[in-house]
């Protein structure tokens, strides 16, 4: 299907949720290699419209510009755990290259005005993660987004941006370099029209395209009210799994995710918690530790093998911050990878030490 044929089906005037269902049938159809009408012939000619061609045209040139496509609910290319909630979007507007489905998914989302700490951990946890090869989702908004956005790039990783703008559109617009690198590492999708700009209405429905990509849903900081909480709504009701970061009683930031613990979403204080909540991440992260980790520092470079070669006996986190020249909370990062992987173990107190023939956990 060409750019200008995609961009016409969508902007067809009138097209109502049977529609759709009627053009994805056909499609399927299609695929099938039964006979039958292309599908957007017959939403043409049965709507006998005449289309604005500057529409269409503004679009087709915003594709073109950005590199950006536009993916169908039907097609392969269209997230597998997407397609499968109530009110998935009919298409998505997607520059980059969206990960193969197989590939775990967790949501780090929370307040625009984060704590230094909460900031820390998001970067952190999304970092961790990603190393594990878990693709981390957020919404590149101010904070803790933009934090665990950065935290899976500087992973080497790719990472998803969901935007409530179109995808030509950096918001907020000192995002626009980080925008550039998801879509050149990772991907920038939205259900928006390219040229949207923000509205305070468009992004508590954005945030359901947020959860329903995702295996779980994060939440590190945020208010009662905040957009953070209407994504972990969206999330129990697709039937994701929610997981929040506990805070201070009393703060502002800890009002969510504390409100969300209440009601039984899991404990996050580090990527561990993460991985042995979500089953899907953990059949993962096994499978990818039985063919790397022998119990020794075999197959390590950079960061993870410096940490591995400081940890004895009794060793804590501010022990290897020291001796490798790395900050705490990335020191802490790659102990928890090392820890998943079976070639250091944790004791009571905290300590690590490296795993041994009979000191497994």
């Amino acid at each position: 299907m060409e750019t200008r044929d995609r961009v016409e089906l969508l902007l067809t005037p009138g097209m109502t949720r049977e529609d759709w269902a009627r053009l994805e049938d056909a499609y399927h159809r299609t695929m099938a290699g039964e006979d039958t009408v292309t599908p957007i012939t017959r939403v043409l000619c049965r709507y006998h419209l005449k289309l604005f061609n500057e529409d269409i045209d503004r679009q087709c040139a915003a594709l073109e510009r950005t590199g950006a496509r536009l993916v169908f609910r039907w097609e392969p290319d269209y997230p597998a755990a997407l397609r499968a909630i109530a009110e998935a979007p009919h298409a998505l507007f997607v520059r980059g290259e969206l990960p193969a489905d197989d590939r775990p998914v967790i949501a780090i989302v929370g307040t625009r005005k984060p704590s230094t700490g909460g900031s820390a951990l998001a970067y952190e946890l999304a970092r961790t993660l990603s190393m594990l090869g878990v693709l981390v989702v957020s919404g590149m908004a101010r904070g803790i987004d933009t934090a665990a956005h950065h935290g899976a790039l500087d992973a080497g990783a790719p990472t998803v941006a969901v935007l409530g703008t179109g995808v030509d559109v950096a918001y907020p617009p000192e995002n626009a370099m980080l925008m550039g690198r998801i879509a050149r590492d990772g991907a920038v999708v939205s259900e928006q029209l390219c040229g949207m700009h923000a509205s305070r209405g468009v992004f508590p429905r954005r945030n359901r395209i947020i959860s329903g990509m995702s295996d779980a849903v994060v939440v590190v900081e945020g208010g009662i009210r905040s957009g953070a909480l209407i994504t972990a709504r969206w999330a129990a009701d697709q039937g994701r799994d929610v997981g929040a970061v506990p805070g201070f009683p009393g703060g502002f930031r800890s009002q969510g995710p504390n409100q969300l613990l209440r009601e039984g979403a899991f404990v996050v204080e580090h990527a561990n918690d993460v991985v042995s909540h979500v089953k899907r991440i953990a059949e993962r992260v096994r499978l990818e530790s039985l063919e790397r980790a022998q119990g020794d520092g075999a197959g390590l470079d950079g960061d993870a093998a410096r940490v591995y070669d400081v940890v004895s006996n009794a060793t804590t986190v501010d022990d290897v911050a020291l001796a490798t020249g790395l900050p705490v909370e990335h020191a802490q990062s790659l102990l928890t990878l090392l820890e998943i992987e079976g070639r250091i173990w944790r004791d009571d107190a905290g300590n690590y030490a490296r795993s041994g023939p009979r000191r497994q956990r």
